[in-house]
């Protein structure tokens, strides 16, 4: 009974989340947003960048912890990645973790302990990225709602935040052989590739919205990413990237840019990740499938 009133829960959020994206793209006028939409192939290159930033990293981290070929492994993060953004928040772990224990010769407990270790690691490096964004966005004035949040945007806000970050970091220190399975050296590498992933992820979201409209000021930019680095922060919520969005529509009259434009470039990205998620869910468990086919059939021929 309680997971079906979760589960209605759920439903509900998504609907009433998707009845304020129509009201917002209605609002700005399906016609202008159709007109607008990213004709530049650039914006296209970048957006399949930023689809496989976080497999193609994590293919390489899991290549070296568990000494495992990056091609074979880098399917599977795909299929991850879907679960973790249309299903449900780490349930991609749980699919690695079962993938893993079939086709590598590492012990159960090694497997748990590194995907553990690793997710953690991606979960701190993602919350030390978005305070450092926040606060570099706010504290160089390219925050464009500075003037609406008012005291809101006080940098003691920065301060408390950066001061959160410490104290995250001082704990993970002092705690870290009851946390962590991996050597130290490995902890500190590990931290660091996620949290230059996480700058990389940004630089390039900017980049790829600049091509399309490089006329808007930077502040605009810098606002949508943090408002959507924020929002998709948010614990707990399905269909975050689409919450995300409606609050960017929300307030694009206080842009000086194209609300139209920005309005194509979020409804394309949210299609085509999607989109793209479908296919190559199903094509990489095929291929899976039948490249596993053809290994049992040479090994009874053995």
């Amino acid at each position: 009974m309680g997971r079906q009133v979760q589960k209605a829960l759920r439903g509900l959020f998504v609907a009433g989340v998707l009845a304020w994206l129509v009201y917002q793209l209605s609002h700005i006028g399906w016609k202008e947003v159709y007109a607008s939409l990213p004709r530049t192939p650039w914006f296209y290159v970048l957006w399949l960048v930023l689809y496989f930033l976080l497999p193609a990293t994590e293919a390489g981290i899991y290549r070296a912890l568990w000494q495992i070929r990056w091609g074979q492994v880098f399917p599977v993060l795909v299929r991850k990645r879907v679960l973790n953004t249309d299903v449900l928040g780490y349930s991609g772990e749980v699919y690695l973790y079962l993938w893993a224990r079939r086709h590598t010769d590492q012990p159960d407990g090694h497997l748990l302990r590194t995907i553990k270790d690793n997710t953690i690691l991606s979960s701190v490096a993602s919350t030390v990225a978005v305070i450092l964004l926040v606060a570099v966005v706010i504290l160089t004035g390219q925050f464009a709602l500075i003037e609406w949040l008012g005291a809101t945007a006080d940098p003691l806000y920065v301060a408390t935040g950066t001061l959160a970050v410490g104290t995250l970091g001082v704990l993970g220190i002092r705690f870290r052989r009851a946390i962590f399975h991996l050597p130290e050296h490995l902890v500190v590498t590990l931290l660091s590739v996620h949290v230059l992933r996480f700058f990389a992820m940004y630089v390039l979201q900017v980049l790829q919205w600049w091509v399309v409209l490089p006329e808007a000021p930077f502040r605009v930019w810098a606002t949508i990413l943090v408002v959507g680095t924020v929002t998709n922060r948010i614990p707990f919520l399905p269909a975050t990237d689409l919450l995300a969005m409606g609050a960017v529509l929300g307030m694009t009259s206080l842009f000086e840019a194209s609300a139209a434009v920005i309005a194509g470039m979020l409804v394309v990205r949210s299609v085509l990740d999607r989109v793209l998620n479908a296919v190559l869910f199903g094509l990489t468990t095929w291929l899976e499938q039948r490249l596993d086919g053809k290994e049992r059939s040479v090994t009874s021929l053995e």
